[in-house]
């Protein structure tokens, strides 16, 4: 661990000079989010599609808040039960694995904010977002040639940067810098969100077929390696925006938008989309409980 005398270097910077020089990152041994200790495996079994419903059993009994939610959401009116279901193995079956693995991985991104003195409404709202345009890039995903889990998982970390600048601007003190005001601290977000994401999916070893995606998501003609899947996480940000999905509303004119053509939103896929979508974000606040 970098003693924090030897951290703030950059006690002279304002915040946001600190961290668009990228200083930050010799604290990213303290500032870094812990993710929770099977994360790893639940996103890697996310991007299997051969994945057996017994190994989801199998991990989802291991982790108490899990089976919760998993049962909770088998009960729900949206599951239709015709009748209580009080089993993890029933309530997968009755699920569908595809859902449960979205219910899995939404479940760690959401404990990634359970410090509301740390990240208060901001991180509250940031996953929720996320979880809501995870479901929007799953379904995005059918008519792009991309694969639907895969999206889900990049579209639920796309803005994952922002938590880890919510909590470098609560901690700010530590470093020797200034925190930010409201204003400072939005220009910021809104900067250099994608970049801290991307470097947190390093920093966390997810798989490298996830970075393009989270860097690239609000310039999808930049990405080198996958241009297709940014362009996917581009309209979904951009639909869960359209929908006002925990973030401020844009009403823009998707079919304006060439991204969108590229991921095969047409006239009459938009006016499917727009039909679903109450559906998909109904899953959405399932899934995030």
């Amino acid at each position: 661990m970098v003693p924090l005398s030897r951290v703030a270097t950059a006690v002279d910077l304002e915040w946001s000079d600190w961290i668009r020089s990228g200083s930050w990152q010799q604290s990213a041994d303290t500032a870094v989010p812990m993710l929770p200790a099977n994360a790893q495996e639940i996103f890697l079994l996310a991007m299997d599609p051969d994945v057996s419903t017994a190994r989801i059993i199998s991990l989802v009994s291991k982790d108490p808040v899990l089976a919760v939610r998993v049962v909770q959401l088998a009960n729900s009116a949206f599951c239709a039960s015709a009748y209580e279901i009080t089993s993890i193995n029933q309530a997968v079956v009755r699920v569908g694995t595809g859902l449960v693995r979205n219910v899995m991985t939404s479940t760690c991104m959401a404990s990634l904010a359970a410090d509301t003195h740390l990240y208060g409404h901001q991180g509250r709202q940031c996953i929720a977002h996320c979880i809501g345009t995870a479901y929007l890039a799953s379904f995005v995903a059918e008519g792009a040639g991309e694969t639907a889990a895969e999206a889900f998982l990049y579209g639920l970390l796309h803005d994952v940067g922002k938590l880890l600048l919510i909590k470098l601007a609560g901690e700010a003190h530590r470093y020797g810098v200034a925190p930010p005001g409201d204003d400072e601290l939005a220009e910021v977000l809104t900067e250099q969100h994608s970049r801290v994401g991307a470097y947190l999916l390093r920093q966390w070893g997810l798989p490298a077929r996830l970075m393009d995606p989270v860097l690239w998501h609000h310039e999808p003609d930049a990405a080198q390696e996958r241009p297709q899947a940014a362009a996917v996480a581009y309209a979904a940000n951009r639909l869960a925006h359209r929908y006002g999905v925990d973030c401020e509303l844009d009403d823009f004119d998707p079919l304006a938008d060439p991204h969108f053509a590229r991921v095969g939103i047409d006239s009459a896929a938009l006016a499917y989309i727009d039909l679903k979508a109450p559906g998909l974000l109904e899953m959405a606040r399932h899934s995030k409980g």
